[in-house]
């Protein structure tokens, strides 16, 4: 009777861990990525595009995230500035990274200022690798 008891828990907690849904991932492998706020977005730049989420304010009446995709392509440094565009039809987006301290949302320091521009809109916020926590 124990070890039938057992079994069914050990089945069952394998059950459990086979329909636990993955970690969200908009690119298989990240190799740049950015956030913002007011209105929220992220960009996640990986080895194959360009993914860019928009909050409730990305345009959808129900609130819910919206993301765009683009073909992957290198980044074109000017000066200071690293510059990813891309095009998917008539939506073109250009990623712009800065080098400087920037603070993001919840006073996290992050390595670069970014700037994204989508068909006339124009985002500003955080990326690359997180430095550190600020002083609230």
């Amino acid at each position: 009777m124990k070890r039938l008891s057992f079994s069914c828990i050990a089945l069952a907690l394998l059950a459990a861990c086979a329909t636990q849904s993955e970690v969200y991932s908009p690119v298989g492998s990240v190799r740049y990525s950015a956030l913002g706020a007011d209105p929220f977005w992220m960009v996640s730049i990986g080895d194959d595009r360009i993914v860019l989420t928009l909050g409730d304010e990305g345009g959808r009446a129900d609130g819910a995230l919206e993301s765009f995709a683009f073909p992957r392509v290198l980044p074109v440094v000017n000066g200071a500035f690293r510059t990813w565009e891309s095009a998917d039809g008539a939506a073109v987006i250009s990623v712009q990274a800065r080098p400087g301290p920037c603070t993001g949302s919840g006073s996290r320091i992050y390595e670069d200022h970014v700037r994204i521009r989508l068909s006339g809109r124009e985002l500003t916020g955080c990326g690359g690798r997180m430095l550190g926590e600020g002083q609230s």
